[in-house]
């Protein structure tokens, strides 16, 4: 590390945290969102402050229920007016929205339903099953219907089966997809089915029975609104990860599962606490998909996040607890978990929660209230109930500030714990993420590629830095103290949490040299690039057939600046190339040049005869005739001159493709004749004698027809 010392940067002192939200994120991507976004404060208030706020932050979705026994309290009576303005309230606060389908009316479920227990409810939320609920509710705050888990009756039937007058049971859940589609349609375009079936606090009924729930839901979605969206419920994975998969084979077992898209467009997957496992997690699922499914679906990370032990100003007596986080660890949480899901190739990102929704509503020091007055029992908020932002709010807001819109994201992992997640092409530049993911203090080195470049820490202060005579950064990051895992050594949360932003917000230019046909499918192409600002890293190539075929791949970020390329199939080839900067900023692909392999002819007309037999061979009294010889292209466009004789000899160089030869007589009792010609080799070569057929009668039959 010598030389490096003086770019050491200790990054331990960066100033205090962030006491309210700062000024509201502008170019975002619409990539990330909050849930339960849309609670009034205080409770019963005409009011929704946490809908600006969450939007100044960043946030662009709300996830939000449509509980199928609130929606329709009895078969057919609908009650829409409360969810109408909710909509209508999210929508004019520059939300979209993710809306969950869930909860089965006691009159439509199937089979026995009870009412949980205090202990029922203690089984079902013993750890490792859930990391959201280590402390329990009250039995008094239950307040679910005793059969809002269950499966709807007449889930077997047809998704459009509404009427029992067939004498089997209606399809009520397939109504209701069908009947919630259609209202909202234009207002909501995704829609979750379910929340955590996997969990049986959710869904008390058996996978396959799941994969029917979604199966019906799917095909009523899409027949009310084939615009839309339809999410696989967040699946909770570590409380039964064999849930998904046997839905997954279930919906493989049905016949039709390949026309309907295997019944949905994305995945919704619920991980906390661990930023790591979102890279676990996603790996594994995709494997299954593929495996089970042979298909794959975008994820959507539809809850993260990661419960606050240490906010005494809302909990007095509050002490750590398995997977729960200081206050600044959460809002280290935040920017590693954004930048593993968006490494991973996540679809959207919805952080639990905007804000607390405490327990202790009334301040009277008990979460055992029940009513307007109940709540979580566990602190995830951005903000808290007061409104005042926590270190995760600011972390969440340069998330959705800077890590937008990239081109590329790439990782890389240091000796010592550090990690890296950089994102190329930005608006800004490349941007890159780093932490620590073990308890030491570690040094990471870092490459330069601009002057000077902007390090910000997760509570928001910023310094401009410069590197080594080297070239590098040299980073000391701080180690990683969340250790409220599965034992005091478990890290679950890397430390304190940085972005460095090199500023580069110009495209290269790209040039395409050549396009050179060495033989029938092969082609020299060369090309070249420029960029002022960080330098011309890497090239995309593609080619394709012309005219309006599909652009395909060649060479994907290469060095190279010239390659050879051997075609599929012979014929015209069409190339394009764009050119990377060092900050992952990408020029324009360039116009389209396309070249086409010549080969040599030697064509040769031995005799143009009079074939009065028709046994097309020159007989002794069957003499020659003068016609005219041509030769076109696939267009009819002549490629040499014409001749008139009754013999042609001529060497000629012309681009792959097929020909025709013409024999025109001038004796008119001679009907004539045409020859294909097909030049798809390196050479070609064509020697044949012309037989001519008499004309029968006033019919005109050529012999021989393109």
């Amino acid at each position: 590390m010598h030389g490096l010392r003086a770019a050491v940067i200790a990054l331990t002192c960066l100033g205090a945290l962030l006491a309210s939200p700062g000024a509201a994120v502008a170019g975002n991507d619409g990539f990330a969102g909050t849930a339960y976004t849309f609670y009034p404060l205080p409770p019963g208030a005409p009011t929704r402050p946490l809908l600006p706020l969450m939007h100044t932050a960043g946030s662009r979705w709300e996830r939000l229920d449509f509980p199928w026994s609130q929606l329709e309290p009895a078969p057919g009576q609908w009650s829409w007016m409360a969810q109408d303005a909710l909509v209508q309230d999210v929508r004019q606060a520059g939300l979209d929205i993710l809306g969950i389908l869930l909860w089965t009316p006691t009159w439509a479920a199937e089979g026995a339903c009870n009412l949980y227990s205090y202990q029922q409810l203690a089984e079902l939320r013993r750890p490792p099953l859930s990391l959201r609920f280590q402390i329990l509710p009250s039995p008094q705050s239950v307040t679910l219907a005793p059969c809002a888990t269950r499966p709807p009756r007449g889930l077997s039937e047809a998704w459009d089966d509404w009427s029992e007058a067939d004498g089997d049971p209606a399809n009520y859940w397939g109504r209701f997809a069908y009947e919630l589609a259609i209202r909202y349609r234009g207002q909501i375009r995704h829609w979750e089915v379910w929340n955590e079936p996997d969990l049986t606090w959710f869904w008390s009924g058996s996978p396959a029975e799941y994969a029917r729930l979604l199966q019906v839901a799917y095909q009523a979605i899409k027949s009310a609104c084939p615009e839309c969206r339809v999410l696989f419920g967040g699946v909770a994975f570590y409380a039964n990860p064999d849930f998904y998969r046997q839905a997954f084979t279930a919906i493989a077992n049905d016949p039709t599962a390949p026309q309907h898209n295997y019944f949905f467009d994305a995945l919704g997957l619920h991980l906390y606490s661990r930023p790591s496992s979102i890279v676990d997690v996603t790996n594994v699922v995709r494997a299954d998909m593929r495996q089970r499914l042979s298909v794959e679906r975008p994820i959507w990370l539809t809850e993260t996040g990661v419960p606050v032990w240490d906010d005494f100003s809302v909990h007095p007596s509050a002490s750590p607890y398995i997977w729960s986080a200081r206050q600044a660890e959460a809002a280290s949480f935040v920017l590693q978990s954004f930048a593993n899901a968006r490494l991973m190739g996540i679809e959207r990102y919805i952080f639990f929660r905007a804000h607390d929704d405490w327990c202790d509503k009334n301040g009277n020091g008990s979460c055992a209230d029940d009513g307007p007055y109940a709540g979580m029992h566990e602190m995830y908020g951005l903000v808290r109930d007061n409104l005042s932002a926590r270190p995760a709010y600011a972390a969440y807001q340069l998330a959705t500030q800077y890590l937008i819109s990239p081109t590329w994201v790439s990782y890389w992992n240091y000796t010592g714990g550090g990690r890296r997640v950089s994102f190329w092409g930005t608006p800004r530049g490349k941007v890159s993420v780093l932490w620590n993911t073990q308890p030491t203090p570690t040094t990471v080195v870092y490459p330069l590629v601009v002057p000077t470049a902007t390090l910000i820490a997760q509570d928001g202060y910023a310094q401009v830095i410069t590197p080594d005579a080297g070239g590098n950064y040299a980073l000391l990051l701080p180690g990683a103290t969340a250790n409220n895992g599965l034992s005091n050594a478990d890290y679950i949360i890397g430390g304190r949490t940085y972005l460095l932003i090199e500023h580069d917000a110009d495209s290269p230019i790209a040039q395409l040299l050549e396009v050179t046909p060495t033989g029938v499918v092969t082609f020299t192409v060369r090309w070249a690039g420029a960029d002022a600002t960080s330098g011309v890293w890497r090239y995309d190539v593609q080619h394709r057939a012309p005219p309006e075929s599909a652009w395909t791949a060649w060479l994907t970020r290469t060095p190279a600046t010239a390659a050879v390329l051997r075609a599929p199939q012979p014929g015209a080839r069409c190339f394009r190339v764009r050119a990377w900067d060092r900050t992952g900023q990408l020029s324009d692909w360039t116009p389209a040049q396309c070249a086409t392999p010549q080969v040599s002819l030697q064509l040769t007309v031995s005799a143009v005869f009079g074939d009065q037999n028709r046994n097309g061979i020159q007989d002794q009294d069957e003499t020659t005739v003068a016609s005219w010889l041509r030769l076109r292209n696939a267009q009819g466009l002549e490629v040499v001159s014409p001749t008139l004789g009754s013999q042609w000899g001529v060497s000629l160089t012309l681009p792959l493709g097929d020909y025709r030869l013409e024999a025109w007589p001038q004796e008119g009792a001679w009907l004539p004749a045409l020859r294909e010609i097909g030049l798809w080799s390196t050479t070609g070569g064509w020697n044949e004698a012309i037989a001519l057929l008499p004309k029968q009668g006033e019919v005109f039959i050529p012999l021989a027809q393109r």
